[in-house]
């Protein structure tokens, strides 16, 4: 531009400059050269939460080295609440998966340490003489004469002490706890021979929960399985104020098989693998960095694992000793009803004395067969009802014939004056969410005057509801029988199968198969073992075994409950293969849906 001296523009320019120089006025920078901001780099959603996660997990670890466990559950209770939502990718991430790891050994040492565990320091009190341990020993060996085991058994005095203390002291537990169990060790068989891992491991809820679906640790882990809140749910395992799958024995069940059959692929030892199970995956990897060995028994006579995970894999052992012939060690076991079922679709939130009353059955039975359910009523949406066996066809045609009205007989309300929704929903002690869900009602309806029907509050604590409202008419759900199965302890035909498995060619697991296991003989004693003498019995199963149907399936179609993940399991294929071969990119997949599980 041209500059003219005396002009218009010419004198603005000159006073400007003045006013520059005198220092009154300055122009900004931005104005004078256009520079653009660096760029910023993006930050993962969950990135702040992983490190809050990182410092309650040091600051709990700290409080429990201090022996402050008040301190210690608050720091757990938060990162617990903290994890609850986060998606399994992310709980699976290189950098998260080793917190998730620690927060699981913290809260299973608050359990032993902290909490109060009525086993904890039996062996301790109990001390066998070397001769109680001679007459244990050859008391075992009788009564295990010619029995085949698809886990390994070393029997020393560790497993011996402990065999003795099952059968004696807390006999009567373990009479109740068997008893329990017979309801559930065939379908928990069932789904183990699916899964590939040993079925001797259908005993392990002995040390856990007692077969118990309701059991709740003082740890939070739920369920006959004993799964925490963030491993459930890696496993595919909901967990919402309506329902807590971590209860269901079926879907737990399943997701204990998987997550202990991913716990022997990563040890290649199966003593290791309940090491995993019961203080967290990392626990083996400190304990062979700081030893150099990965022998369970060498980590026992050291100080790297805790008291009550020295104790775990002895107390298994002799959980399937006991566990296979109960009568030959002096238990009394009431054989339980067979956990069968049939189940139908419930169209919508419907309470159970309605649905008690369309099946010809009682609510007591219908909490017995979906322990899941943490009301008095399925939750809204759609959901498989489990109904004695036969009575699925009735109920199917009842609920579709019956009107809405009659499907909740919830307790009555009418809004009063001064009443808000959050303010009646913590009256009730439920959340309003659930409110408006069991009314159909939007925020704006909740109106004085309106009557409204409130759901009963849930069973136990749990997280923010994720709520489903998805529809779909009722239809019967045919269920698959289960296959014959071996016979289940305390039955009368016991004998039966210990005859059989004297002649290995009539034993479903016979001896001559290496892969499968040996019948317990009397074995010159081996190295590493804690005492001897030493039995050691049983083979491990192969790392990357999958059923026949598996290998030789090229598509799946997608059930109810599963997963991406959890179908990769199932046909061991890989994540991103799989979504590579059918289109998918994230997680979302639905129920019906087929994939295919190889390349075009």
């Amino acid at each position: 531009m041209l500059f003219i001296p005396g002009s218009r523009l010419g004198r603005t320019v000159l006073i400007l400059a003045v006013l520059w120089a005198a220092g009154i006025f300055s122009v900004p920078v931005q104005a004078q050269v256009n520079i653009p901001a660096p760029p910023v780099k993006a930050v993962h959603p969950h990135e702040s939460a992983i490190s809050r996660l990182r410092l309650l997990i040091e600051a709990g670890e700290n409080s429990a080295e201090a022996d402050d466990w008040d301190s210690a559950s608050k720091r757990i209770d938060e990162a617990d609440v903290l994890i609850a939502d986060w998606p399994p990718e992310v709980l699976r991430r290189p950098d998260v998966l080793p917190l998730v790891d620690r927060l699981r050994a913290l809260e299973r040492q608050f359990e032993e340490e902290g909490g109060e565990d009525e086993l904890k320091m039996i062996e301790e009190v109990i001390a066998l003489s070397p001769a109680e341990l001679k007459a244990e020993r050859d008391q075992v060996l009788t009564a295990e004469q010619g029995a085949v085991f698809d886990f390994p058994i070393d029997l020393n005095d560790k497993v011996l002490t402990w065999v003795n203390i099952f059968s004696g002291r807390i006999k009567a537990r373990l009479e109740a706890s068997l008893s329990r169990g017979s309801s559930y060790l065939p379908m928990i068989r069932q789904v183990f021979a699916e899964e590939g891992i040993p079925q001797d491991l259908a005993f392990l809820p002995i040390v856990e929960s007692g077969y118990v679906n309701s059991a709740r640790s003082s740890a939070k882990a739920v369920g006959m399985w004993q799964f925490m809140r963030a491993t459930g749910k890696m496993y595919g395992l909901t967990a919402n104020s309506w329902i807590e799958e971590r209860r269901d024995p079926v879907k737990a069940t399943r997701a204990a098989a998987r997550y202990l059959k991913y716990l022997y692929e990563r040890e290649g030892d199966w003593y290791l693998a309940l090491v995993g199970y019961n203080a967290g995956p990392g626990t083996t990897d400190r304990a062979s960095q700081n030893l150099g060995t990965r022998n369970y028994w060498d980590m026992v006579r050291s100080k790297w694992l805790r008291n009550a995970t020295k104790s775990y894999v002895p107390q298994m052992c002799a959980a399937v000793l006991i566990g296979r012939f109960p009568e030959r060690y002096g238990l009394n076991i009431t054989q339980g009803t067979p956990y069968a079922y049939e189940t139908v679709d419930v169209n919508r939130m419907t309470s159970l004395s309605v649905l008690a009353k369309y099946a010809a059955t009682d609510v007591e039975t219908l909490k017995v067969l979906n322990p899941e359910l943490l009301r008095a009523s399925t939750p809204p949406g759609s959901y498989a009802l489990r109904v004695p066996p036969g009575s699925a066809r009735g109920a199917a045609r009842a609920l579709a014939g019956a009107p809405s009205r009659e499907h909740l007989d919830f307790k009555p309300y009418v809004i009063r004056k001064g009443d808000s929704l959050a303010r009646v929903a913590g009256k009730f002690k439920v959340s309003p969410e659930e409110i408006l869900l069991a009314n159909g009602i939007k925020p704006s309806q909740f109106k004085v005057g309106v009557r409204i029907k409130l759901p009963l509050p849930g069973a136990i604590p749990i997280e923010r509801a994720d709520l489903k409202s998805a529809s779909v008419g009722s239809k019967i759900r045919p269920d698959r029988p289960l296959e014959p199965l071996p016979i289940v302890p305390g039955s009368p035909n016991i004998a039966t199968e210990a005859s059989a498995n004297k002649d290995p060619a009539k034993s479903p697991t016979s001896a001559a198969d290496p892969e499968v296991g040996q019948p317990v003989t009397d074995l010159p004693a081996i190295p590493n073992a804690v005492t001897t003498p030493v039995l050691l019995t049983g083979a491990k199963v192969p790392s990357k075994r999958i059923t026949d149907e598996a290998s030789k399936a090229r598509t799946h179609r997608v059930k109810k409950g599963e997963t991406l993940f959890s179908i990769c399991q199932r046909y061991d294929v890989e994540l991103a293969d799989l979504r590579k071969w059918n289109g998918i990119k994230g997680n979302k997949i639905q129920v019906g849906q087929n994939l295919r599980l190889q390349s075009r």
